[in-house]
């Protein structure tokens, strides 16, 4: 496995954010040519922290089910304000694209994945990656920053009558009034937007489900693809929803019904971005392209 910290440096950030990989090497018995697709995670914690619990276990449940993961440590209020953080993820994508010989990852199997307010942020790369003011002084074409996919877990989405305000009022500081309108992701979503997989628990009190019911109606009204899955108990912050992301005390948080996430969310990986792809010859392209999946 390929495991180290990249600073990721922008326009604009007081200092680098960070993006910790977690790539699987390949092996003679694997594949020396295996590509994998990518997932960069975004922890949660409402734009004022980031959680632990969201970060680590995640990225290596999914590298152990056959994805390279990274995990970005983005920067939070007071620093990190809009569109900052925003501008590291797509820096990040940029990076991990670019990178894709390094990490044994399919370019065009580039995936963004945030909890809460990671979920925001997640969710704001896959809508706004072509907007000026977010991408401009990174000097680059805006398709470099396009995710391929995004996994939204719990997120933030609205600054509507669901919003959590919290999250929305460190993202923004003093632009609050100003900009709340232009981050509610539901408002944001056109058809060049890529797939969507969403999940929620119905008794989430912090970050209330019409938020994601909100996003996945939009998406479905511009034609881009969604999968939401609504469980029925867990609250907010579930990570992984099992006895690995709990203290002991904690243990009775784990929501069973929420756990099944992670299947459902690796069959929509599997489904949109195959298992894997593989490398050409140096000599015959730039960039390999995914292998057609067959038709059932």
């Amino acid at each position: 496995m390929i495991h180290e910290t990249i600073p990721i440096a922008v326009p604009g950030a007081d200092g680098p954010a960070e993006l910790i990989t977690y790539a699987p090497d390949n092996f003679p018995e694997l594949g020396l040519n295996r590509l994998r697709s990518a997932l960069i995670i975004c922890p949660g914690g409402g734009y004022h922290r980031l959680s632990d619990r969201e970060g680590e276990p995640v990225a290596l449940r999914f590298a152990g089910l056959g994805h390279a993961a990274f995990i970005l440590k983005y920067h939070v209020a007071p620093q990190g304000r809009w569109p900052i953080p925003q501008r590291q993820l797509l820096a990040a994508i940029a990076y991990v694209r670019d990178h894709w010989e390094r990490y044994h990852i399919d370019p065009h199997a580039v995936i963004v994945m945030g909890f809460s307010a990671g979920g925001h942020l997640a969710g704001s790369a896959g809508l706004m990656w072509n907007k000026q003011e977010i991408y401009r002084p990174l000097r680059r074409r805006p398709a470099a920053f396009r995710p391929d996919g995004a996994v939204l877990c719990y997120p933030v989405v609205t600054g509507g009558p669901a919003a959590h305000r919290g999250s929305m009022e460190n993202l923004l500081g003093d632009q609050y009034d100003e900009l709340l309108e232009l981050v509610s992701l539901e408002n944001r979503v056109t058809k060049n937007a890529p797939p969507f997989f969403l999940w929620h628990a119905a008794d989430d009190t912090c970050v209330p489900v019409e938020n994601s019911l909100l996003l996945d109606r939009a998406l479905r009204a511009r034609g881009v693809p969604s999968e939401l899955h609504v469980y029925p108990s867990g609250g907010h912050g579930q990570s992984l929803a099992d006895h690995t992301v709990f203290s002991r005390d904690e243990l009775w948080r784990a929501s069973a019904p929420g756990a099944v996430w992670v299947t459902h969310c690796a069959a929509w990986l599997h489904r949109n971005f195959g298992d894997c792809a593989v490398a050409p010859h140096p000599d015959e392209a730039e960039k390999p392209t995914r292998k057609k999946r067959k038709k059932s």
